[in-house]
């Protein structure tokens, strides 16, 4: 569970520069916090409290965040931090448990409502629908009538494999469920089993195309606004080999792989650590046509020993794939090694004037992220359970480093990381840089006395609807660690 934080604890405004990024990186650890500016909207939850919810964008890799507050509550009325489930375009999927509650209610935020200003809507009840229908999780949004209106759409599993049903929602108050069986046209050389995904991760493909994404199989695209459109299952590319043997297609690939769209592509980006058998010591074998006497005690014979093969961890690559929906395959993009990049200096957490340098490669690295340009960014350590966590920067066109930021969140693990892609900032026609946060647009915040108005069919999502995936464990030690391959495996999933 993350931690509840106070309105003291708001890190400092950080100055952006809207013309150089559209997305950026947010922090799903939440603020309680009165913070308001041209980014804050607000609701009714069902108990008729006024809800508010407010965003403060930092160029990456600095962390954006945003901050949650109970207008009519003196206390603090959340039984956990309210996070940020999920971020398509324009929205931000938001879970809230209150204190007065058994089950989360969730909201949507969308960066340019009905208005053209920022909205928040509490989400209509699926709770009861999925589970008769079972459906998969993450959801889906897509706005629609100049924005004024918004989709929600989720799969579930058909009869056979290859087939899924696609359920859709609007947002108009009486709006019921759709459901619509999804034939998927599978590409040449693949079977329907292939097309058969546990989706983690929704990405938009512009129009009411929406793509539900397995990082380790593939995924499954269609335009939840046309009733006729066909599905179609598009592969990920094929795992990096070391990727391939340690990991093959089990727990969550994050903290291996990502994909995104930008500029009218979409973009997959792998990390694969780079290993080095670890020479071993042989006996010498001894050659009885060399020998003129042979004693009784030498005539034993002795089993051959197998040696365990073990794999030092040496460095690490990274390789990019970019593809149009229009094409039949994926064509390579930048490919970085981790001795290209040579010496990193690392920022101190207290703000100390001299960083520490460091071979990247001699860092423990994972959970790639991509922006929306030849950008990664990627979570690295000193040792394993650190404290200390960075964010830093890679060129993968120029093969450089570029800025390095801390991290430190309470609960950081460098294989499962606190924040997600997010381009919120690209919709809003007034970018936040937490400034003028003492500004404040009541038209976005309605009155609790509007109740009747606001509780009209506004119920909650299921949790277990969004159970998230258990993270990949540990990747390998380096030389320093003395693990062997099959250790990896060993590691129990709390």
């Amino acid at each position: 569970m993350s931690a509840v934080h106070g309105s003291a604890q708001l890190p400092p405004p950080v100055a952006r520069n809207p013309l150089l990024h559209d997305s950026g990186l947010l922090n799903s650890t939440t603020f309680i916090s009165d913070h308001r500016n041209e980014t804050t909207a607000g609701t009714l939850t069902r108990a008729g409290l006024t809800i508010q919810v407010s965003f403060v964008f930092a160029d990456p890799p600095r962390l954006s965040y945003f901050c949650v507050y109970c207008l009519n509550r003196y206390e603090i009325p959340f039984a956990k931090a309210p996070k940020v489930v999920s971020s398509v375009e324009d929205t931000a999927l938001i879970q809230v448990l209150l204190t007065t509650e058994e089950s989360p209610q969730y909201f949507l935020y969308r960066a340019r409502g009905p208005n053209g200003r920022p909205s928040l809507d509490l989400l209509p009840d699926i709770h009861r629908y999925s589970q008769t229908e079972f459906l998969c999780v993450p959801l889906g949004f897509v706005s629609h009538d100049n924005r004024k209106q918004f989709v929600m759409a989720a799969l579930s599993y058909g009869t056979w494999d290859g087939e899924y049903n696609l359920h859709t929602i609007g947002s108009n108050p009486d709006s019921t469920w759709s459901k619509k069986l999804l034939q998927v046209e599978i590409p040449n050389g693949l079977t329907a089993k292939s097309a058969l995904i546990e989706p983690t991760k929704v990405i938009a493909l512009g129009g009411g195309l929406l793509g539900w994404v397995d990082l380790w199989k593939g995924m499954v695209i269609c335009d939840v606004l046309n009733p006729a459109a066909k599905a179609y299952f598009v592969p990920m590319p094929k795992l990096l080999p070391n990727n391939n043997e340690l990991y093959g297609n089990q727990y969550s690939a994050r903290p291996l792989r990502d994909i995104t769209v930008s500029r009218d592509y979409i973009r997959c980006v792998e990390f694969e650590q780079v290993l080095k058998l670890r020479p071993t010591t042989v006996p010498a074998v001894t050659d009885p046509w060399d020998m003129d006497e042979l004693q009784d005690s030498e005539l034993a014979i002795v089993p051959p020993q197998e040696e365990e093969e073990v794999y030092d961890v040496v460095g690490w690559r990274l390789i990019t794939w970019y593809r149009s929906l229009t094409w039949n395959g994926w064509r390579k993009g930048s490919m970085v090694h981790s001795d290209d990049l040579g010496i990193i200096s690392l920022p101190q957490l207290g703000g100390g004037s001299c960083p520490l340098n460091e071979p990247f490669k001699n860092l423990k690295t994972a959970s790639p992220t991509l922006s929306d340009d030849d950008v990664v960014y990627l979570l690295c350590m000193l040792q394993e359970d650190d404290q200390a966590v960075w964010i830093a920067t890679v060129d993968t066109r120029s093969k450089s480093v570029g800025e390095v930021v801390p991290f430190s969140a309470e609960g950081t693990v460098i294989y499962d990381p606190t924040f997600i892609p997010c381009v919120l900032s690209k919709y809003l026609d007034a970018k936040s840089d937490g400034a003028q946060g003492g500004k404040r647009n009541a038209s976005h915040v309605p009155h609790s006395r509007n109740i009747s108005k606001w509780k009209k069919q506004r119920q909650h999502l299921s949790q277990a609807e969004l159970e998230e995936q258990q993270p990949l464990p540990r990747l390998l030690q380096h030389s320093s660690g003395n693990r062997c391959i099959h250790q990896v495996f060993d590691v129990v999933l709390e």
